[in-house]
């Protein structure tokens, strides 16, 4: 009989939803440092908001060419203004991958880049709002921001034969669906490298604790069996409900199984819960993890007991590598209210990556000329990926023809933050 929580749902099912986007974002650039964005409102360009973070080298821009002419709609939906999720940086990363695109790329096809943004509050029912308004805009091509709705979104634009983009997949219709363009290999891909680090250090087996949700435990079996099982590494699968307090019963039947690690797949108070199990039966196995992990929160619940675990991120916001500076440089410059070290790169990485892919276009800006471009895309330096590259000819992993990218950035934690950032491909364990 309980109240029915924000937009009519049941206060689970909107903890469900929220547990789910959190997974989506930690597969995205890592936001060391913070608590993991903000929740009904944030700081950013315009809000009055922290001062930008991470500390780091800039670069200087070399001279571009400005974009002319008609604009090009593109259109971008993000998770904004909702009570559970709201997400004010990574449209404003986005803005400022336009707004840089427009005045030293030439823009899309040398015509300014101008974004149709609608804010969807992480339900099913806005999410398809949000999807309606770009067909009803006529946008030359959508580009997500953050979403846990994307199979309620991607027939609707798809259907209208306008091309889905986004930098992260992190739902079945992303991986699959014909017109949907992904520049990472999303949560198939990040299984795909932490399967491939497992076995490049010698573990014959590993615990994966994952939120006990239908989208995580499903995509889990499915998509992490199979590139484990081709690592040599065996996979137990651990699925921790929604709200479970403690952990303990589930952590201890896991590690006695000896596993050489584990791997913490979920959002903040998860990872709490399970490092809390972990420290309460002394398990000293080496830690996996996602973003959310990385937050001062999760630290102040079980203090220490992420220091060296592996961090698997696309991207990397606080090096020194040509691909950090410019992201530090192009924020300082069109956002320099928003903080570095949040979501924003989400938004940039995003956006910035569609500019980039479509690079080679001429002729008339219309969405089927996007689409073929698109897959035509070879090699695009991944915005903010410390080097890692896309290809989205729908051969980059089998049978998910819209994921472009089989890498991933993977760094060494230290307290909540990210150090040692490297790079690792998991290809070989997706062929045939």
């Amino acid at each position: 009989m309980g109240s029915t929580g924000v937009w009519g749902r049941s206060p689970r099912r909107a903890r469900v939803g929220a547990a789910l986007l959190a997974v989506g974002l930690g597969l995205l650039p890592a936001a060391c440092g913070s608590d993991g964005g903000s929740t009904g409102g944030g700081a950013g360009a315009g809000g009055g908001g922290a001062t930008a973070s991470p500390a780091g080298s800039t670069t200087t821009l070399p001279p571009g060419t400005k974009a002319a002419g008609a604009p090009v709609k593109i259109g971008f939906i993000t998770a904004e203004g909702g009570s559970a999720i709201s997400l004010p940086e990574v449209r404003e990363g986005a803005q400022a991958a336009a707004a840089y695109a427009n005045d030293y790329l030439g823009g899309i096809g040398g015509r300014p880049v101008q974004l149709v943004v609608c804010k969807s509050q992480e339900d099913a029912a806005s999410a398809r709002t949000c999807a309606n308004e770009m067909v009803e805009q006529k946008v030359t091509a959508v580009n997500i921001g953050t979403t846990a709705f994307a199979d309620s979104m991607v027939p609707v634009i798809t259907g209208a034969k306008i091309p889905y983009t986004t930098g992260v997949a992190a739902s079945g219709a992303e991986f699959v669906t014909d017109g949907a363009f992904s520049w990472t290999g999303g949560f198939p891909a990040t299984l795909g490298v932490m399967a491939q680090t497992a076995k490049d250090k010698g573990y014959k087996s590993v615990s994966l604790f994952v939120t006990d949700a239908p989208a995580v435990t499903a995509g889990a079996n499915a998509l992490g069996k199979p590139v484990f099982a081709k690592a040599g590494v065996g996979l137990d699968i651990v699925p921790i409900p929604v709200g479970t307090p403690d952990a303990t019963s589930q952590v201890t039947a896991a590690i006695n199984k000896k596993p050489g690690a584990v791997i913490l797949v979920g959002e903040g108070t998860f990872c709490s819960t399970v490092l809390k199990g972990l420290v309460a039966v002394n398990a000293t196995q080496p830690k996996f993890v996602i973003q959310p992990c990385l937050s001062k929160t999760v630290e102040d619940a079980a203090p220490g007991a992420l220091d060296a675990a592996t961090l698997f991120t696309p991207g990397d916001t606080e090096g020194d590598n040509a691909e950090s500076r410019l992201y530090r440089t192009v924020m300082g410059k069109y956002a320099p209210k928003t903080a570095l070290d949040g979501y924003a790169v989400t938004g940039y990485q995003n956006l910035l990556g569609l500019v980039r892919a479509l690079k080679g276009l001429t002729g008339d800006v219309t969405p089927a000329s996007v689409t073929s471009t698109l897959k035509a895309a070879k090699d695009v330096v991944l915005p903010a990926g410390d080097g890692l590259t896309f290809t989205c000819d729908g051969t980059a992993i089998p049978n998910l023809k819209a994921l472009c990218s089989t890498g991933s950035v993977v760094a060494t934690v230290k307290g909540t933050r990210a150090t040692d950032y490297r790079t690792v491909d998991s290809a070989s364990l997706f062929g045939g």
